[in-house]
């Protein structure tokens, strides 16, 4: 697992569409990350408070939608700790 992502990375990763990932750094709900060649470099650590936000606004779903393949949760994101 890689140490950051990008913000396509993280939402793919997570199921949810780039722009609410953007939102929570553009909002300040998140302070700006890191930034390589022009993109956001999110450390793995901060997904599972991604995820967190991400559930309060009510942009992901408490559990997984009936055949997904992609973790929502940092819990189950490897080697993230929850």
């Amino acid at each position: 697992m890689p140490a950051i992502f990008t913000t396509r990375e993280l939402a793919d990763l997570l199921g949810t569409d780039e722009w609410r990932i953007r939102r929570l750094f553009e909002s300040g709900a998140l302070a700006e990350p890191a930034r390589f060649a022009g993109k956001r470099a999110i450390p793995r650590e901060l997904i599972p408070t991604i995820v967190d936000l991400l559930r309060a606004r009510g942009w992901l779903p408490t559990q997984a939608p009936a055949g997904a393949t992609a973790p929502i949760d940092g819990a189950n994101v490897e080697g993230v700790a929850p």
